[in-house]
């Protein structure tokens, strides 16, 4: 064909389409084809006739008119005379057929009971039926009526229900069933996949880089899944988001294998679609016929659209989408297409993720056909080299979009390794960031006049901090970085300065005492406080301010090496020394305040936590005269009173508090989600105390899959979901979830942070109660190990490891080891705490229980050891 010809037929099928397009958007009552095809003539005319007579059919099955030519399109039975101009050649439509439609039963079966019409494509059409031989909800496909006659037709039905089910893949909906209904129409059936197209969620998708890491996240499943057929030596050829489908419980499914070919073999999906409706010879023939691009769910069709709408599949000489074709493909060069014309599909596609729009935008199909042909990407090229972000995605779309097949990825399993890599360093790079994040938030709010103290004790106070924000929920420090720098701003300049001075001085002394070369290699962070608490006694009378500060900062370290008492003694001096300086302000004295009513809380006996609800109260009254009600510093103090009160069993004043404190929060301006979680959790954690297991264990699992959630309050809430599921006794969901809990605490605070080892043996018990003993053991051998390295590990705390050992070497038979061990757990009770402490007298009935198992009316207890431990 020369070129004079060619630009005639696309200018030609230019002016068709242009037609079909008002004719489309016409009111119905308006859709006269004899008027729409005036001033057309020939062959010309003939071609637009074909195109009109099917797309009115398609448009009265997807409003659910008649089908008859009569009514609302003006297409009388005489205006048959009107299919006379088209030549035989182009009739690829049986007529009769299309009049007889409204005629004929709707689809029928012994086997499926069939519900409504769930897609609508150019050859075929997909219902929501019910099996009732595997009494489930299916999806089944049948061609189009008007197609029964065109034994092409069948034929490419029939071979893509073939090779769909040859493929067998998660990926790509299995097919179950072949034959024909009770009219003779062939069909298969298949697997039902409701939820949305990819197009949709690529249409629907925000900002920022979680949104893109969604959508690789789908990508990355399509690519897999066409590397699966490719090593099945199967080309999809029609690949688009409209043809993916993610299922509601995240699952990618590839659709619409009917333009599949498999390499090597001519007999094929695809290679013997209908006879396209075209202009010219047939050797320069261009497809204009838009065929079987409907996917069994597909949303543009369900919603009412037509194929045209949805940029539906161009079949014939060319096979493919126009926009996501490759240039062989446009050229109609159908026996050199390969796995790489897919590649060139999935290039598309992962513009169309990166960008929003199609490396074609606003041209028409024919223009989008011509500039494929000729590999004509400039401006998807400009955007490309132009955007800055995500340079891995950037070379791997440019890689696939090349012109030239050659130059291409060889197949998709070269693409699904590029992404792969590139989803594993993202990752990485998300973690790392949080982590940095979480951190630097601590660190950045520490008053200057501890700078020293943090920079000297890094590695140890930076997990204090972390661990104390946990209990303190939304961080103290960080809500009174405004209110300490109006403080300090009113203290004296020369002041200030000298008593910063002051405390450097004093905390290098104490650095410098913990060096090796003085005190040996193996000095403790526990040592180098205690022998600095002789020197603060009477230096700093003069100066109680300092004094105050520094005690302060004492007693957060103790408290989070495990020393309470000396913690609460610290606590104390420091309020003692600020209540003798006249330049402290009361904001310092109230934070002091809580921190000793957490201390207090955290020992939990009754004469404490009377004494912590007095302090946090005060702290509450005092902290809103003197902020308002709508700041952090005051919604802060009324989460802190919240959790004493869920200590006191005052559930309901609890309850109140914290949803007070999320409406004010909410009513400042610029609050971030993170901010929001510690008060839900401790919502959460009341419905969990009051039963409503189910309300709790919604609220957690929100927080733990959303990806705004922090990763401190994520493990918080991996820990209490598990531990409720374990009072549940669904153990293996709370081993699951506290297995995390584990791996998140140790890669935030450490292996050695006292709350990585608390929710280690939260999950030994978890796994002692499900008889999961041969688990329970190494994990317990690796906690006591840790325990024993990590200095300060209070001795309740390995007592309980230790009597969770038991507990399992009891479960395995190894009943002599268990008495050991019970005993050395004793001896060490005894030891450290007295022989009438709590959990010495906790171990020790477990250690007469076990032994008189054997007696009369001890039955019980000998079947189930492990049940005094789980009550403790």
């Amino acid at each position: 064909m020369n070129r004079t010809t060619q630009a005639h037929e696309i200018e030609s099928l230019r002016r068709i389409e242009e037609v079909c397009t008002r004719f489309e958007n016409a009111d119905p009552n308006q859709r006269d084809i004899e008027a729409f095809a005036e001033g057309f003539t020939g062959d010309e005319r003939g071609a637009l006739i074909e195109e009109l007579v099917a797309l009115d059919a398609e448009l009265r099955q997807q409003d659910r008119e008649p089908s008859g030519f009569s009514g609302s399109s003006k297409f009388t039975e005489q205006n048959q005379s009107l299919l006379g101009a088209v030549p035989s050649g182009f009739l690829n439509t049986n007529f009769q057929n299309l009049l007889d439609l409204d005629k004929k039963a709707e689809p029928s079966s012994p086997r499926y009971h069939i519900g409504p019409s769930i897609g609508v494509g150019g050859i075929g059409e997909v219902y929501r039926v019910f099996d009732t031989f595997g009494q489930r909800s299916l999806a089944l496909k049948t061609i189009h009526r008007r197609f029964l006659s065109d034994e092409s037709a069948i034929s490419r039905f029939r071979r893509e229900g073939l090779l769909t089910g040859t493929l067998q893949h998660p990926g790509i909906p299995p097919v179950y069933d072949h034959g024909t209904l009770d009219d003779g129409t062939p069909y298969f059936s298949m697997k039902l996949v409701e939820g949305q197209t990819f197009q949709e969620i690529i249409k629907s998708r925000g900002t920022g880089a979680d949104q893109l890491g969604h959508l690789i996240d789908i990508f990355e499943n399509v690519v897999q899944t066409i590397a699966y057929a490719h090593s099945q030596n199967v080309v999809h050829r029609d690949l688009k988001p409209h043809n993916i489908m993610v299922g509601q419980f995240g699952e990618v499914q590839v659709m619409d294998w009917g333009l599949a070919k498999r390499l090597g073999d001519d007999s094929v999906c695809g290679n013997a679609s209908p006879s396209p409706s075209t202009v010219g010879t047939n050797n320069g023939s261009i497809a204009v016929r838009i065929t079987d691009g409907a996917s069994p769910v597909d949303s543009d069709v369900a919603n009412g659209m037509t194929p045209h709408d949805s940029d539906l599949t161009t079949a014939g000489d060319i096979v493919g989408t126009p926009g996501y074709m490759s240039p062989e493909q446009a050229r109609g060069e159908i026996n050199s297409v390969d796995t790489r014309a897919d590649v060139f599909a999935l290039g598309a596609i992962l513009f169309q993720i990166l960008f929003g729009r199609l490396p074609f935008q606003h041209d028409s199909r024919i223009e989008v056909i011509e500039k494929t042909k000729q590999g004509n990407l400039a401006t998807a090229r400009k955007m490309l080299d132009e955007r800055q972000e995500d340079p891995e995605l950037v070379a791997l779309c440019r890689h696939c979009l090349d012109p030239v097949a050659a130059n291409r990825p060889a197949d998709a399993a070269a693409v699904a390794e590029v992404i792969g890599e590139y989803l594993t360093g993202m990752e990485r790079r998300l973690r790392q960031a949080e982590i940095e994040r979480s951190q630097s938030e601590v660190r950045s709010v520490e008053s200057r006049k501890r700078q020293r103290w943090i920079i000297g004790l890094t590695s140890a106070l930076a997990a204090v901090a972390i661990a104390s924000s946990i209990v303190v929920s939304f961080q103290w420090r960080k809500a009174e970085k405004a209110a300490v720098a109006e403080s300090i701003a009113r203290d004296d300049a020369e002041k200030d300065a000298a008593a910063t001075n002051e405390i450097n001085q004093f905390l290098n002394e104490i650095l410098s005492s913990g060096l090796p070369e003085r005190s040996g290699p193996n000095v403790t962070l526990r040592e180098v406080i205690d022998q600095a608490l002789p020197d603060i006694d009477g230096k700093f009378s003069q100066r109680p301010r300092v004094e105050g500060t520094i005690r302060r900062t004492l007693g957060e370290s103790y408290r989070w090496l495990g020393e309470q008492e000396k913690s609460e003694t610290q606590f104390r001096l420091a309020l003692e020394a600020f209540e003798k300086s006249p330049s402290v302000d009361e904001l310092e004295i109230l934070e002091t305040k809580d921190r000793l009513a957490g201390v207090l809380r955290s020992r939990g006996d009754d004469a404490d936590l009377a004494e912590s609800k007095q302090l946090r109260t005060e702290v509450l009254m005092r902290t809103r005269e003197l902020c308002g009600d709508a700041d952090p510093l005051t919604i802060i103090a009324m989460n802190n009173l919240g959790t004493v009160l869920i200590e006191l069993n005052e559930l309901d004043a609890a309850q109140k508090l914290f949803r007070d404190a999320l409406a004010q929060l909410d009513s400042i301006p610029d609050t971030v989600p993170s901010e929001r979680t510690p008060l839900i959790i401790n919502i959460a954690d009341i419905d969990r105390i009051q039963g409503k297991w189910d309300a709790a264990e919604a609220t957690y699992l929100k927080l733990i899959n959303d990806p705004d959630t922090t990763i401190r309050d994520r493990e918080t809430a991996l820990v209490q979901l598990g531990e409720m599921l374990y009072w549940a006794e669904r153990y293996d969901a709370s081993i699951r979830y506290l297995q995390e809990a584990v791996r998140v605490r140790e890669e935030f605070y450490g292996a050695l942070n006292r709350l990585t080892l608390s929710a280690m043996r939260k999950l030994s018990r978890a796994l002692n109660a499900a008889g999961r003993y041969e688990e329970q053991i190494p994990l317990l051998e690796d906690s006591l190990a840790r325990h024993t390295e990590a200095e300060w590990v209070a001795a309740t705390s390995v007592c309980e490891a230790r009597s969770l050992m038991a507990n399992a070497l009891i479960g395995l038979g190894r009943e002599q080891e268990a008495v050991q061990y019970m005993r050395e757990t004793l001896e060490l009770i005894h030891r450290e705490r007295g022989v009438d402490h709590d959990y010495a007298v906790k171990v020790q009935e477990q250690l007469d229980n076990f032994l008189a198992r054997d007696m009369p009316g001890n039955s019980q207890e000998a079947e189930n050891p492990q049940k005094v431990e789980n009550s403790q």
